[in-house]
C-alpha cells in the first residue's frame, strides 16, 4: 500500500501545519454522488471542493476551539446568510395547515416555523430574551411572558423549556391561561403532531392529557384521530401520549379512542415495538368489551401466526390469554371464557407451527404452564397435539422447549402416556437398531428432554412433589428412572464425550439408591413421608380422564 492511500492519511501527526491540513487529498470523494442517484431537489454537497456552482458547499477541516462545545474552521470563509428553508425545498410544495397556505401559516406562527427551520439545522435554541448571560432561563420569566412573546412552541420543543412549562402549568381547570395554552397547542394539527412526536414536546401534551376536563378529553381524541392515529401509535414518543390517554381519560372517552384504533390497519400495531405498548395498556386497563375485537382478530389463523411469530406480538398474546383467564368469579367471566375458548381453539389448531417458531413457541409454553381454568386447555393441547409427536418435536430447537414444559406440567395420566411413548411408542430404526430413547440421548436438543424426564423422576422419588404420591405411582416413577439409568449405563462411554452426556450422567448420580422394577413391596426410602402428607394436594383425575376434549363441541 502506498504512503498516500488507505488509512495512512487518515491520521495526521501532531506537528502537521494548518496549511498541510488544508491541502489534504479529498479526491477519494470525487464522483461519489451523482444526480442519477440523488434526483431530489435537496442541495447537493460537493465533498471534493470542486466545481464552480454557487449552490454547492465545500467543507473545511475543523479543530477544537477553546469552547469545548464548538468547532472552529481553520480557513476563513465568506459569511453566508441563514438558510431560509421552506417545505418546497424538501419537495413539499403543496404543504398546507388546515385552510392556510404555508406562507400564511408562517406569518401567523413564526415561532413554529422558526422551530421547523432550526430542526433542519439540528439546532433548537430558546429566544435570547428568555435566557440570562449563562444561558439559563431567567428567574423572573413568567408563563404569560412566553405566551405574549409568541415563544410557546419554542419552549415546548426545547428540553429545558418544556420543563419550565411543566413547572408553571396552571393547576386550576378554569384558569384562563390554561385555556390559552390548550388552544395554542391544539388548534393546528401540524403543531400538535410535531409536539406529540418530539422528544421534549410530548411531555407538555401528556401534562394536558393528565389534567384534561371531559370536554378537553373529547377534543384531544378528535385531534389525535384527525392527525393520523396510527402514526402516533407507531412513534416512540407519541405512543406515550396515546397510552396516557387510555389510562387517564374517562372510561367512555377512552373506549371511544380504542374504537378509532380498531378501525385502523391493525396488524402493524400488533408487531411494532412502540404500538405494542398502546395495545397492552388497552388490555390491562379497559374492560374486555372494549377490546373483544382484538381477540376475534387473533382467532383468524393467519393473524394469529403473524402476531405470535413476532417478538413483540407474542408478548401481547400471552397478556391477552392471562387477562381472559383471570378472576373466574367476576361477573363478565362468561364473556371472557367464550373469547378465550375461541382463541385457544385457534392456538390448538396451529400448535405445530407455533411450537417450532422462535417466538411463537412461548405462547404454547405459556398455555401449558398456566393454571386454573387454563388447565383444561393445557391437557387438551398435550393430548391432541403433542402425544404421538413427542419424538419429532423433541428434536426441534424451539418445539423441544414446549415438550419440556409439557413433561413438567402434565397431569399424572398424561405424564404416564408421554413417558411410555418415549420408552415403547416408536419402532426401532432397522438400520441402526436405535429406539426413541437412544436418539434423544445423543441429540443436541432431545437430550434436554431426557434431562427433564430424569429431573421429574428424581423429584418424585425424593419426596419433593407437592401432591400426595400413592405407592403405585412411586413404583412407576422408579420404573421410569431405572429404564433411563440402565440405558445411560449402556452408552456411558460415548455420552462422556459430550457435555450434555456428562450432565445426564451427573443428574442420575443424584439418586444413588438402587431402583426396583418388580411388584415387590416398595422400599422404605420411597414411602411418602409425613411432611409430604402435610403439603400434599390430592388431585382426583378419574373425572378428568372421562371427560371429553374442550374442543370436541
Amino acid at each position: 500500500m502506498s504512503e498516500t492511500s488507505g488509512r495512512s492519511n487518515s491520521k495526521l501527526s501532531d506537528s502537521s501545519s494548518v496549511s498541510e491540513q488544508q491541502t489534504a487529498d479529498l479526491s477519494i470523494f470525487s464522483g461519489s454522488f451523482d444526480g442519477g442517484v440523488f434526483s431530489s431537489n435537496i442541495p447537493m454537497f460537493n465533498f471534493a471542493g470542486q466545481g464552480s456552482q454557487s449552490a454547492l458547499y465545500s467543507p473545511h477541516p475543523f479543530v477544537k476551539s477553546n469552547d469545548p462545545c464548538r468547532l472552529t474552521a481553520l480557513t476563513q470563509s465568506t459569511p453566508k446568510e441563514p438558510m431560509n428553508l421552506t417545505p418546497a425545498d424538501f419537495g413539499l410544495a403543496d404543504f398546507s395547515v388546515g385552510s392556510e397556505s404555508f406562507a400564511d401559516f408562517s406569518a401567523n406562527n413564526s415561532s413554529f416555523v422558526g422551530n421547523f427551520q432550526s430542526n433542519v439545522r439540528s439546532t433548537r435554541l430558546l429566544p435570547a430574551w428568555a435566557v440570562d448571560a449563562s444561558g439559563n432561563i431567567r428567574d423572573d420569566l413568567t408563563l404569560a411572558d412566553v405566551v405574549l412573546n409568541g415563544s410557546l412552541i419554542d419552549f415546548a420543543m426545547d428540553r429545558t423549556g418544556v420543563k419550565f412549562l411543566e413547572r408553571h402549568f396552571p393547576a386550576e381547570n378554569d384558569d384562563e391561561m390554561r385555556r390559552i395554552l390548550f388552544d395554542k397547542l391544539t388548534e393546528h394539527s401540524a403543531v400538535f403532531t410535531s409536539l406529540c412526536r418530539s422528544a421534549a414536546g410530548n411531555f407538555i401534551i401528556q401534562k394536558f392529557v393528565e389534567h384534561a376536563s371531559l370536554e378537553e378529553q373529547d377534543r384531544l381524541v378528535e385531534t389525535m384521530s384527525e392527525n393520523g392515529l396510527i402514526e402516533l401509535c407507531l412513534d416512540k414518543f407519541a405512543c406515550r401520549v396515546v397510552q396516557l390517554s387510555i389510562q387517564k381519560f374517562d372510561e367512555s372517552i377512552a373506549m371511544k379512542l380504542v374504537e378509532k384504533i380498531s378501525n385502523l390497519d391493525f396488524l402493524p400495531l400488533c408487531t411494532d415495538q412502540c404500538a405494542i405498548h398502546v395495545l397492552q395498556k388497552v388490555v390491562k386497563i379497559l374492560p374486555v368489551s372494549a377490546w373483544s375485537f382484538f381477540v376475534k382478530f387473533l382467532c383468524r389463523d393467519d393473524n394469529l401466526m403473524t402476531v405470535c411469530q413476532d417478538k413483540y406480538g407474542c408478548r401481547l398474546v400471552q397478556q391477552t390469554i392471562d387477562k381472559l383467564s383471570d378472576n373466574p368469579k367476576s361477573t363478565c367471566f362468561n364473556t371472557r371464557l367464550q373469547l378465550l375458548h375461541g382463541l385457544m381453539t385457534s392456538v390448538a389448531r396451529n400448535c405445530f407451527r407455533l411450537s417450532s417458531n422462535e417466538f411463537a413457541n412461548y405462547v404454547v409454553q405459556y398455555v401449558i404452564k398456566s393454571s386454573g381454568v387454563m388447565e383444561m386447555y393445557r391437557d387438551t393441547i398435550i393430548e391432541k397435539c403433542l402425544l404421538r409427536n413427542i419424538l419429532s418435536m423433541s428434536q426441534d430447537k424451539y418445539a423441544s422447549h414446549v415438550i419440556e414444559g409439557a413433561f413438567l406440567f402434565a397431569p399424572p395420566h398424561l405424564l404416564s402416556e408421554m413417558m411410555e411413548e418415549i420408552f415403547d411408542g416408536y419402532v426401532k430404526d432397522q438400520e441402526t437398531n436405535r429406539d426413541a430413547l437412544d436418539i434423544l440421548l445423543f441429540h443436541q436438543y432431545g437430550n434436554y428432554v431426557i434431562q427433564q424426564m430424569i429431573s421429574i423422576c428424581i423429584s418424585a422419588l425424593l419426596g419433593k412433589e407437592e401432591r400426595k404420591m400413592l405407592p403405585t405411582e412411586m413404583r412407576l416413577y422408579a420404573k421410569w428412572f431405572d429404564r433411563i439409568k440402565n440405558r445411560v449405563n449402556r452408552h456411558s462411554s460415548r455420552l462422556e464425550r459430550f457435555s450434555s452426556g456428562k450432565k445426564i450422567i451427573e443428574s442420575l448420580q443424584k439418586l444413588s439408591v438402587p431402583m426396583t422394577m418388580t411388584n415387590e413391596p416398595m422400599p422404605l426410602w420411597a414411602v411418602p413421608t409425613p411432611l409430604m402428607d402435610i403439603t400434599a394436594q390430592f388431585l382426583n383425575r378419574e373425572n378428568f380422564q372421562k371427560q371429553h376434549s374442550v374442543f370436541d363441541d
